[in-house]
């Protein structure tokens, strides 16, 4: 599982945002399954320096859990890919699709999930630790749906966005209040990078949509998947 060490964000603050569309999963195992086919894992153009250089030393060719018959039926959100796989994933379906998918900015994944009247989700089914599954559930499950149709963004897994922590997990490097142009969202780097939602195995005070949590980028979990966003 994924450590993840949830603070909550401070101080309360405003952050315009540029218009975007955000999944309504977290991208599947099938959809994932896609990305090796294609043979995502060895074409150095759809991956980060940092990235790059983690692949030719882990020489991964799938994630983990891909195997495991409690996390691999096909609409279960992928779990225990690094953020330097979902960003490579991210950039692959950008090239099949035209469309310039990304991993979403934490203030956007936030947005997603409070919403424009500044309220969470409702209602408050999350698959988190007290659910008692020990596993991600069906993307198919529309019990924890959010304004804007975006499903289980808070439990089932934790979600990588593109937004740095710093440069190791302990360190936080780019506080708040959020500040789009200081660097944070720079896609290159080893940086540690910022999670949200709290997932299957997590307590429920961590599906709370002002939760930080951070993992070093190379790191993979079974309670760890993504979902992708793009600027409209």
């Amino acid at each position: 599982m994924g450590a993840a060490h949830p603070v909550i964000a401070r101080p309360p603050h405003t952050v315009p945002l540029v218009a975007f569309a955000i999944g309504q999963n977290p991208v599947t195992n099938a959809h994932y399954i896609q990305f090796i086919g294609a043979d995502g894992y060895k074409r150095r153009e759809l991956w980060t320096e940092a990235g790059w250089r983690w692949q030719e030393h882990k020489q991964a060719e799938m994630p983990p859990y891909l195997v495991d018959p409690q996390f691999n039926k096909p609409d279960q959100p992928v779990v225990g890919v690094s953020w330097y796989e979902a960003t490579a994933f991210a950039r692959w379906l950008a090239l099949e699709t035209g469309l310039p998918w990304r991993l979403p900015a934490e203030a956007e994944w936030e947005a997603a999930a409070r919403g424009a009247d500044d309220e969470p989700q409702r209602p408050r089914k999350y698959n988190t630790a007290e659910w008692g599954l020990g596993r991600p559930w069906s993307t198919r499950v529309e019990t924890n749906v959010s304004w804007c149709g975006a499903r289980d963004l808070l439990g089932n897994v934790w979600e990588w966005c593109n937004t740095r922590w710093g440069h190791n997990w302990q360190t936080l490097e780019y506080p708040y209040p959020y500040h789009g142009g200081d660097g944070r969202e720079d896609e290159e780097g080893s940086h540690a990078r910022l999670m949200r939602g709290g997932s299957w195995f997590d307590p429920l005070t961590a599906a709370d949509p002002v939760n930080r949590a951070r993992y070093l980028p190379g790191s993979r979990g079974s309670n760890i998947g993504f979902r992708l966003a793009y600027f409209m």
